[in-house]
């Protein structure tokens, strides 16, 4: 249901939207994240696959050795203090060691209104991952700026939008690619990060990185 609902969205779609715009930073700006980070073979080949064939299609690619899944903002770097950014280290080794290492199916491809992505399944484990991390955050930041358990949804990007456009075609080109084998991963660790956008793609550096069990 899960990958049938993010294509049934992505369908809808009439036009798309330059990613960069839409989703701004201010110059130099840097903030820290909760992250999952993959470099598996199998899903490298994918994403490469699918990257190649929509490499006309007016998006920038995620590299290949930043293939990621974004959990929680927890906030701009200079608004969280060193002390609050220990005590989040310390309730994320708590959240994860609470959670035992677990597999994810990654595909088949869909998009949004301004990035192309796969859909990730199934949800549970990543659904308790994420409510024990913010619970865990939230003891060091007010609660009211971290995102909802309710409002996160899984996903693994592959490309940016980075001009405005009609969907129809790209739809049409990702729908295509939708019969590709998905992908299995085994998430095994989590990561504390300070994120950076440099030259369109997201890049970061490990604050901390969490075994989970």
């Amino acid at each position: 249901m899960i990958r049938e609902n993010d294509w049934s969205a992505f369908e809808e779609l009439s036009t798309v939207h330059d990613h960069w715009s839409l989703e701004q930073w201010e110059s130099g700006q840097a903030s820290y994240y909760w992250y999952l980070t993959f470099s598996e073979p199998g899903l490298v080949d994918l994403v490469a696959q699918c990257q190649a064939r929509l490499a006309a299609e007016g998006f920038d690619p995620v590299p290949l050795d930043g293939l990621h899944m974004p959990l929680l903002n927890i906030g701009r770097v200079g608004e969280v203090s060193e002390q609050e950014l220990g005590g989040i280290a310390d309730a994320g080794r708590r959240a994860a060691a609470a959670v035992q290492p677990f597999r994810l199916r990654v595909g088949p491809l869909t998009g949004s209104q301004s990035a192309l992505r796969f859909s990730v399944t199934p949800w549970d484990q990543l659904l308790d991952l994420h409510r024990r991390l913010r619970s865990g955050t939230a003891e060091h930041r007010p609660s009211s700026g971290l995102g909802e358990t309710s409002d996160f949804r899984p996903h693994l990007g592959i490309g940016y939008l980075n001009r405005n456009q009609g969907a129809g075609q790209l739809i049409s080109d990702v729908g295509a690619l939708r019969a590709l084998p998905a992908a299995t991963v085994r998430v095994r660790e989590l990561h504390l990060v300070e994120l950076r956008r440099v030259d369109r793609a997201y890049r970061w550096s490990d604050c901390a990185v969490i075994p989970l069990g």
